[in-house]
């Protein structure tokens, strides 16, 4: 799903899990091999939200308001398509169910529709003063819209049947900063509920009508909500909170007990399959080694599939993305505290990752007249980087020990020269990678030289 609260930009501050929470974990998913997925970068200053448009083969990202940052749009491998200047300042977009359709919030005061071919304005949904919307969700005949107190009095859902109009303006469910959902499966139904506070109360709201009612209300669903995925048919609901460590799902619309989809630690986000097939499970702060997303069939407690991120590379809430069925998914991470990288990973039955590679090699030659008697040695690589990341190099001559003269760091630069006092004899130099965390494989590169 996307992202359905504001990320850290000032305006929130999400309540944090108690000291009690944070030491408990639950047992973790069933037994599945991870593969691995090192990601790429996408052509994006910022992050707040992302959608899929499979038919089109199109990613559209919203970057946050505030900067004037556009409406990215890009492929389904992250490549760069356009940068709609036109349209800015989103804090969340989705396509509408028939796809014809992409609806932007914007610039916290509005809804845009933009034609999905043309990424044009079609229609505007203006909120009334004292609302500051900033998500979207449309749902049979009515758009919707979250929105939190900016003098209004209260947060809550604007409802609009048609663009231009006055919003109905609903506070009786959520109240405070809201997270919503919906399907083209139960048009008219909404599950929302408060982040911000806990516990949680889940709603499940028809706004089909002119006044919104409430069909069915379940409080203490969990601590710190984090999104809600209806499924494509409108029969369930799949809910990321905090706490407790696992996915719950509820049926819809009367939010009873349905299946409970295991995640282990941390909960990050859900998301599902375009034809209910597949449930996606992400999660936060995961180990080397250990899962970042899970795939299962709707209704298993096994999942199918499962994908590690790199240890410090952390799923971003709200950026799960499935497609139609299921063999192909898409999930945000960023391998810093402050979110300044954004990392596009793919991955699926019918899509392997891109997985890490250790690609580092070095050459050699004898330095001419004067240098003839020193080694020039040239280090290059392109994989991995950063900054826990170190290339050595030793010498061993005739056979002998091999003796360590220089420690690098893989950074961006790619490449490093470095000379060596040459003795008469031959001269092997080995240039060596090895990954605490053991997600890379180990690098590994000789050169020689006779004198």
């Amino acid at each position: 799903m996307r992202r359905r609260q504001l990320l850290a930009s000032g305006m929130f501050t999400a309540i944090g899990l108690s000291a009690g929470e944070l030491l408990t974990t639950a047992p973790a998913a069933a037994e599945t091999v991870p593969l691995k997925s090192v990601g790429t970068q996408l052509p994006v200053d910022d992050l707040l939200a992302i959608e899929l448009d499979e038919a089109r083969g199109r990613l559209y990202i919203a970057q946050g308001v505030g900067g004037g940052l556009p409406l990215v749009v890009t492929d389904l491998d992250g490549r760069l398509l356009n940068r709609v200047t036109a349209v800015g300042d989103i804090s969340d977009l989705v396509l509408s169910d028939d796809g014809r359709i992409l609806y932007v919030a914007q610039g916290f005061n509005r809804i845009v529709a933009l034609d999905a071919d043309t990424l044009t304005m079609v229609a505007s949904y203006p909120a009334p003063p004292g609302a500051w919307l900033y998500t979207v969700e449309p749902t049979g005949e009515k758009v919707v819209g979250g929105f939190i107190d900016a003098g209004i009095g209260s947060g809550g859902l604007l409802i609009w049947s048609a663009p231009g109009s006055p919003p109905v303006v609903y506070t009786a469910g959520p109240n405070y900063h809201p997270i919503i959902d919906a399907s083209p499966g139960a048009p008219g139904l909404l599950v929302a509920g408060d982040t911000g506070y806990s516990p949680v109360t889940t709603y499940a709201i028809d706004v089909s009508g002119d006044s919104p009612r409430i069909l069915a209300r379940r409080d203490n669903t969990g601590s710190n909500l984090i999104d809600y995925a209806v499924s494509p048919d409108g029969t369930e609901v799949v809910e990321t909170v905090g706490h407790p460590y696992e996915h719950h799902s509820y049926r819809l619309p009367d939010l009873g007990d349905a299946t409970v989809y295991p995640s282990g630690v941390y909960p990050q986000d859900a998301a599902w399959s375009g034809d209910g097939s597949t449930v996606a499970i992400g999660r936060a702060s995961t180990s080397t080694g250990d899962a970042d997303v899970y795939l299962y069939d709707k209704g298993s407690t096994v999942p199918t599939y499962a994908v590690d991120f790199r240890s410090g590379d952390s799923l971003w809430e709200g950026t799960l993305l499935v497609n139609r069925d299921g063999t192909r998914a898409w999930a945000v991470s960023s391998t810093d505290p402050y979110q300044e990288t954004q990392l596009l990973h793919s991955f699926g039955p019918a899509h392997p990752p891109t997985p890490p590679i250790t690609d580092l090699a070095v050459t050699a030659q004898v330095g001419t007249g004067k240098e003839k008697g020193t080694a020039q040695l040239t280090v290059t690589w392109s994989s991995p980087i950063g900054d826990d990341n170190y290339w050595w190099i030793t010498a061993s001559t005739n056979g002998g020990a091999e003796r360590e003269f220089w420690r690098g760091k893989l950074d961006a630069s790619g490449r490093y020269t470095l000379t060596y006092s040459l003795p008469r004899g031959t001269t092997t130099f080995t240039v060596r990678y090895r990954d605490y965390y053991q997600f890379y494989p180990d690098g590994y590169a000789t050169a020689g030289l006779q004198r």
